[in-house]
């Protein structure tokens, strides 16, 4: 279909081992659900959770990683919503920023969330020195 993410099209074919998991994927839209941020580095086409369940099934996945792409900020929503088409086999890696509450990191730890992005690249900044400090104010958290 055009405008949606492309799909494999190379079969497997060895043995995937138990519980293989792709360990980072995005979800993107549906657009009007879930805003871009203005100031992206890329705009990309849809790519839904159903398109990924027929990748990974394709590819023979049991498990899966959705990671918070940089089009939606500190916006977790489309994460939430593609780890939710997952039950029980999903985890997620959030964006956070200094405007984050302790309460959403509870929501974020209690919705399978288990790792968190640093995004200093995805305001063009190439110097690990913000990002460095943002942690570390994290930390403390």
């Amino acid at each position: 279909m055009p405008g949606l993410a492309p799909q494999p099209s190379t079969p497997v074919n060895f043995d995937m081992p138990a519980g293989a998991c792709d360990c980072h994927s995005h979800i993107f839209g549906p657009p009007d659900r879930f805003p871009m941020v203005a100031k992206r580095l890329y705009t990309p086409p849809p790519a839904l959770p159903e398109e990924l369940a027929a990748m990974h099934q394709f590819c023979h996945f049991e498990r899966v990683v959705v990671v918070t792409p940089s089009i939606y900020g500190s916006d977790n929503h489309a994460t939430y919503y593609g780890m939710a088409a997952f039950p029980g086999v999903a985890r997620g890696v959030a964006v956070i920023d200094e405007n984050t509450p302790e309460k959403e990191l509870e929501k974020l730890r209690a919705g399978g969330v288990r790792g968190i992005r640093l995004g200093f690249a995805m305001a063009s900044v190439t110097d690990p020195g913000p990002a460095q400090k943002d942690w570390q104010g994290y930390q403390g958290s």
